[in-house]
């Protein structure tokens, strides 16, 4: 009977290790397909010029700080209702005055002023009107400008380029 016990103890021993080393064949058969086939799509990360970047915001910043009073002409616009967004023409021209406090909308010689919030957020200058007209304008340094106003609930957008005034 001990005879017996050895024989099966061997028999097993022998059929544990040909399925633990086809088992680790798989394995490493599986993980060599696996190295073999994954490929890093994504973009290889570039470094920054950091000395390129604070100059360019320092330079907005000081443009963003110097201006007195800026004029602001669209390049495009849009209308926007509860549904869409339609692209519109934009004939309105803008003067900022910093001094003054106010927003000048002109459309030809039809000129509107209103009193307004001036504030600088680092590169860029925020101007929000007082009272019930809703315009909000981000002028980044003393050059582009986004512009948002509200009419009811609909909106008008204008993206467009500004130039500084001397008097």
């Amino acid at each position: 009977m001990k005879i017996k016990s050895v024989f099966f103890f061997a028999l097993f021993s022998l059929l544990a290790s040909q399925v633990f080393a086809k088992e680790n064949a798989i394995k490493s058969d599986l993980d060599t397909k696996i190295s073999i086939e994954k490929k890093d799509s994504r973009e290889e990360i570039k470094s920054f010029d950091f000395d390129k970047l604070f100059a360019q915001a320092e330079k907005y910043f000081k443009e963003a700080k110097a201006w007195q009073k800026i004029e602001c002409t669209p390049k495009n616009g849009f209308i926007c209702t509860k549904h869409e967004c339609n692209k519109r023409e934009s004939i309105s021209t803008l003067i900022l005055d910093k001094k003054e406090k106010t927003i000048t909308r002109c459309s030809g010689k039809d000129c509107e002023t209103f009193p307004a919030e001036f504030e600088q957020t680092g590169v860029y200058f925020n101007i929000q009107t007082k009272g019930p007209v809703g315009t909000l304008i981000r002028i980044l340094g003393d050059s582009r400008y986004k512009e948002i106003t509200t009419v009811a609930l609909d909106a008008y957008i204008a993206n467009g380029e500004c130039k500084v005034v001397t008097e």
